[in-house]
């Protein structure tokens, strides 16, 4: 309140700090207190102006948000809302008693995109049409509430998610959820409900699939461990803790929707409510509004958002597109559940299996991380993603989330991939093509929003006043015939594929790809683009709208009455008479003074003019009547036109998403082959199908996200005749952590049907990639390094299969890479045919001198089969710029602790009966220690 404080908001007492009270009188140290509002007093408002009375009113219901007041052909910011309008957005101060700035309505796009990707929420105050001009809030946006006027850029889904909370009455400790999310820019509604374990593993693993930006939950409701857990990931997220009167239920959530968007039955007698939720619904409740006790947590989370959005008033715009999914963690098991079967068979993606969940490969939220998946400059997405398209990208972004797991379908990937490798020109021909699609996925929705006749009928918006109306529809007529435009260039497709072999190719270019040819041409024909983006406006063709038509044909007849009209007259006054004046003027018959002499009593003179006077008749009334009624008739059917349009192309949104699925998958192929193309060394993964005994066989990997020309390549066996569980061992910064993520990559490349950097690369299926690789302290959620890794290694435990790659658990026969510096497990497992060793080579120089600093190593960075005698500890403390007095004393301390640790080895053998000679190198190196 920088402008203010010393002046007008200094003077009002309920906006002191001690004094400040939300709109029920609660203050700041009550539990209670919602920021959201404001206490504003009744005495204050009679004082205001109806104006400042207005924006009083509504900042003490919209406390959290920045008002965008509309005052004319400007949008004002008042008071503390007009600080954050110079501070955030480069205002200056107006001219006045109190703060004050504003902006002209066509920057709206900026302001409000500028502050909502700051953090801001921002409500849009809009003058209406109302005698007394009074204001409505039209929305209220977050950072993922935005539509119409601003329009989200990027590929990046923006998630509003809704978080509920029961922990679970047992000895577990552990929590169930229920969770609904939307990208409100596209319109899908994920929602589920999932029991998690001790470690968070589920919630956390969501979060990172699905990473949101705006999070709501219910007041007082979430347990202390999920506060920590928004505290440390979401630390940078925008949450809402919604009141638990103002936090819907599932059963109120289900009447809202049945009350306003389905019903439960239509005339021929089938249910339109979506599968989905249909499933969730108590079947002994023949209204479908009580929830199954399963799905009690899912429901009320879509409750939070229906509520939110409701408020926000977005409901209308989401829901009228919304297409609703079921959300089951990766690692849950559905087959057991006929209910998740049920919505899955109905709901699956029919071109590629994608919400099959158990055919997909487990990636926790963990593993993302340490194997930097998906965030960051350098992670495996952000180097794979050649995607042209916004769309294909989302969809690419989903794949690395959850590879494949079915043989089938990773094998089609991989034939597609090789024959668009093998057709260079095609493949440049193609993504060039690719290149000049629009964002359809997010251009669906915006065009649903544009035809939506709930919020062309009773919606705030539709009785704004905006003074750039006009530009505003154009840039929507551009957006749609961008849309027309781009589904019409898909037809080419098939032709361009003609020749290909590959069954996904066929598949998505031609068998599943959807014939456009009849409904695009409807859009074709039935406008004038150029006349539609001069104008602002769609006008009809002949044959397209009968209303419009039968209104032009009752002009054109009207047209005709008055050329028929104007020809008796000629004939009675004996000369040229001509039709005079404009709009409320129109139809004054001219005529010259000497033949206007004939004119009777229903010749009224109207104007004169040198050389001829104007007449009005009771005729003339009566066209002018009806000409005006007509063209305030053409004029409202034109203005609902548009939308009448959008909303008959948004009737086959099915038929548009399905030939979208088919190019989003397209794009992801051709990325990867041109990922493939810019290899130095590149193969297509083998998969053996129902292997005995599961393994993986790599020769000359390199990085998947490393391009350097020095990079060394490496090759392992995990597995199959060898065993499965390899010991890593190796000196400090010798590539044992980079051997390992490259592996994991190339795992997770093969699965989503890549080539990957190899000379070549064999192996069976991974069900699940485990990783504990370095540690950390998790401080903000309240765990120290060694109970992150402990747990992490209870989820390895817990869910590991000899399927699953992992860094732990022999017993298992699963495929393991298992660094350590820790010696003595090598001496352990010593001679165990469930383990194999492996080392990072290294050269050494002065490695027998009793001075750790003279010892010099040069790392190999290539794996070798066997162990490293030792981790080379010295040599990295000596790289770090450590003293050399600091190294020599931690020499002399490790010595003394080995010759620990060998004491007791030596007093074990004799117990047990060791060998002579195993007593003797015991001894031997016991007397190495000694400095």
């Amino acid at each position: 309140m920088a402008f203010d404080e010393a002046g007008f908001l200094g003077t009002l007492k309920f906006l002191e700090p001690d004094v400040i009270k939300d709109k029920k009188g609660r203050k700041k140290s009550d539990p209670d207190y919602d920021p959201s509002t404001l206490f504003v007093p009744e005495k204050f408002l009679n004082e205001q102006t109806p104006g400042m009375r207005q924006w009083w009113e509504l900042k003490s219901n919209n406390n959290d948000s920045v008002l965008f007041f509309k005052v004319g052909k400007f949008y004002e910011l008042y008071h503390w809302d007009a600080d954050i309008g110079v501070q955030e957005l480069g205002f200056a101060y107006m001219r006045g008693d109190f703060a004050h700035s504003g902006f002209p309505e066509a920057a709206f796009d900026k302001m409000a995109s500028t502050l909502i990707e700051k953090g801001f929420k921002v409500a849009r105050v809009e003058q209406t049409e109302t005698p007394d001009m009074m204001t409505a809030r039209c929305k209220k946006m977050g950072k993922t509430t935005k539509f119409d006027k601003v329009l989200l850029e990027g590929h990046e889904p923006f998630y509003m998610m809704s978080i509920v909370e029961n922990v679970n009455e047992d000895e577990s400790s552990t929590s169930s959820y229920g969770v609904c999310f939307i990208d409100t820019s596209i319109g899908d509604f994920y929602i589920g409900q999932f029991r998690d374990d001790k470690s968070s593993s589920r919630i956390l693993t969501l979060l990172s699939h699905y990473s949101p930006v705006f999070v709501i939950y219910e007041k007082s409701a979430i347990s202390e461990r999920t506060q920590q857990i928004f505290k440390s990931v979401l630390c940078n997220v925008v949450k809402e803790n919604i009141p638990g009167n103002q936090f819907w239920d599932g059963s109120k959530a289900l009447k809202y929707l049945a009350e306003n968007f389905y019903t439960h039955s239509r005339e021929d007698g089938k249910e339109i409510w979506p599968e989905t939720l249909k499933v969730m619904q108590d079947e002994g409740d023949h209204l479908g509004l009580t929830p199954k006790n399963i799905f009690k947590l899912a429901l009320k989370s879509l409750g939070g958002i229906l509520s939110f959005s409701v408020k926000c008033k977005i409901a209308e715009k989401v829901l009228n597109m919304a297409q609703f999914q079921l959300y089951i963690p990766p690692d849950e098991n559905v087959s057991e559940d006929e209910n998740i079967t049920r919505i899955l068979e109905t709901t699956k993606d029919k071109i590629d299996n994608l919400n099959l969940k158990k055919k997909n490969m487990v990636l926790d939220s963990v593993t993302l991380q340490n194997l930097k998946i998906v965030e960051g400059e350098n992670s495996l997405l952000n180097t794979i993603d050649l995607c042209c398209t916004n769309f294909g990208r989302r969809l690419l972004h989903h794949w690395v989330c959850s590879p494949s797991t079915d043989i089938k379908v990773i094998r089609q990937r991989q034939e597609a991939i090789k024959e668009l490798i093998l057709e260079p020109e095609i493949l440049l021909e193609v993504r060039t093509f690719l290149n000049t699609l629009p964002d359809f996925e997010r251009g669906l929705a915006q065009i649903n929003v544009y035809g939506n006749p709930l919020i062309a009928k009773g919606h705030p918006d539709s009785r704004a006043i905006l003074f750039e109306e006009k530009k505003f529809n154009n840039n929507k007529i551009q957006n749609f015939i961008a849309m027309v435009k781009g589904f019409e260039s898909l037809m080419t497709l098939s032709t361009t594929f003609a020749s290909f072999k590959s069954t996904l190719i066929k598949k998505i270019t031609k068998e599943s790809f959807p014939d456009l040819s009849k409904v695009l041409k409807f859009f074709q024909t039935a406008f004038d683009p150029s006349e539609a983006e001069k104008n602002g406006s769609i006008v009809p063709k002949k044959g397209v709208d009968q209303e419009y038509d039968d209104i032009e044909e009752e002009m054109e007849n009207l047209n005709k009455e008055l050329s028929d009209y104007l020809k008796e007259q000629e004939k009675f006054f004996g000369c040229r008479v001509t039709y005079y004046g404009s709009d409320k003027k129109r139809y004054q018959l001219e005529v010259p003074d000497k033949n206007a002499v004939k004119a009777g009593k229903q010749y009224v003179l109207e104007s004169t003019k040198k050389g001829v006077k104007r007449f009005v008749t009771p005729e003339t009334k009566e066209f002018l009547r009806r000409m005006m009624q007509a063209e305030e008739n053409r004029a409202n059917v034109v203005k609902d036109l548009s939308r009448r349009i959008y909303e008959k192309f948004s009737t086959n949104y099915n038929l548009w998403k399905q030939a979208m699925d088919c190019v989003s998958i397209l794009d992801i192929l051709c990325a990867l082959a041109d990922y493939a193309k810019n290899l130095n060394v590149f193969c297509l993964p083998e998969f053996v199908e129902d292997a005995e005994k599961p393994f993986i066989e790599l020769e000359e990997g390199y990085h998947p996200c490393y391009r350097d020309d020095d990079f060394i390549p490496n090759g392992l066996t995990m597995g199959g005749d060898l065993a499965p569980l390899s010991i890593l061992t190796g000196p400090n910064m010798g590539g044992k952590s980079t051997l390992m993520r490259e592996i994991g990559l190339i795992i997770i490349l093969a699965h989503i049907g890549s080539y990957v950097p190899a000379e070549s690369c064999k192996l069976s299926v991974v069900d699940r990639i485990f990783t504990r690789l370095g540690a950390q302290d998790d401080l903000l959620a309240g765990h120290s390094t060694f109970m992150v890794e402990l747990s992490e290694t209870s989820v390895i435990l817990k869910h590991a299969t000899e399927n699953t790659v992992v860094n732990f658990l022999a017993d298992l026969q699963c495929r393991c890479l298992f660094s350590t510096h820790y010696h003595n497990l090598v001496d352990y497992f010593h001679g165990d045919k469930r383990v194999t060793f492996g080392h990072m080579a290294c050269m050494v120089e002065n490695d027998e001198t009793d001075n750790p600093t003279e010892e010099t190593v040069t790392f190999l960075y290539k794996y070798a089969s066997g162990s490293c005698p030792k981790s080379y500890g010295f040599n990295a403390a000596k790289l770090a710029g450590m003293s050399n007095d600091i190294i020599n004393k931690a020499y002399k301390l490790s010595k003394h602790m080995e010759s620990i640790g060998l004491k007791r080895k030596i007093k074990s053998k004799l117990i047990e009966g060791g060998t002579p000679e195993e007593i003797k190198d015991l001894l031997k190196l016991l007397k190495a220690c000694a400095v």
